[in-house]
């Protein structure tokens, strides 16, 4: 019992550390400007862009863009006309595009932008213009880069991964528990069926040889027979 309990303290506390040091010290950050506005002419080119920090994380940024319906913010469907790309600013840091290479007015609306599912940008107001007298726009001017996003948090994500972990091991070690007990179990139960069966085989013998006279009470066949031919 303590040797299990032993090796599943130390399986968790492996997968803990694990994620310590992999994902547990990642911390992303998206910077999206508050009120953040893009115009563009239908059939024009479009670029809108978020920034992203990667601070501990050892790992290439994983972008995803989503557009707004209603409360609910659907992953896009990137397709010939609607396409992404990265540009490295640091080592850490880097700005991720969602390129429209021929918007149209389906294309308008509020777009997300948001790195795993650690960080999500604010809202993105994608509005397309019927003329052609603007190429391309970047977000207001009173818009500022330190307005940032509220990430998710992400700690408390990692923790019920880290309980999803344990509880899995100590389910499989209980159930190893369980059958090491039945097994033993059941031997216990042969050795104390064997025990018994001898013990009955000696009562039996004894009370057997309980009935049987003694020795001395029996008579020799060689004096009933002298004392026939007497009389």
């Amino acid at each position: 019992m303590i040797i299990l309990a032993t090796i599943v303290i130390l399986m968790c506390v492996t997968a803990s550390g694990t994620m310590d040091g992999s994902e547990m010290n990642c911390h992303s950050v998206v910077r999206v400007p508050r009120n953040t506005v893009f115009l563009a002419p239908v059939r024009s080119v479009l670029k809108i862009n978020c920034t992203i920090t990667l601070d501990g994380c050892h790992r290439n940024p994983r972008v995803s863009w989503c557009k707004r319906y209603g409360d609910d913010c659907k992953s896009l469907n990137y397709s010939n006309h609607i396409t992404t790309e990265w540009k490295n600013i640091t080592e850490h840091q880097g700005m991720a595009f969602l390129v429209f290479l021929n918007i149209s007015m389906e294309d308008a609306g509020f777009y997300r932008c948001k790195e795993s599912d650690m960080s999500i940008g604010h809202v993105i107001n994608v509005t397309v213009t019927a003329d052609n007298k603007n190429e391309e726009f970047s977000p207001t001017p009173n818009n500022t880069i330190h307005d940032l996003n509220t990430p998710p948090n992400d700690g408390l994500q990692r923790l019920w991964y880290s309980v999803y972990i344990c509880s899995g091991i100590v389910g499989l070690v209980f159930i190893v528990m369980i059958v090491s007990f039945l097994y033993i179990f059941r031997r216990q139960g042969r050795k104390s069926t064997r025990k018994d069966m001898a013990n009955k085989n000696q009562f039996m013998e004894t009370q057997k040889n309980d009935l049987l006279l003694p020795p001395h009470l029996y008579l020799n066949s060689d004096v009933l027979t002298s004392v026939v031919y007497r009389v």
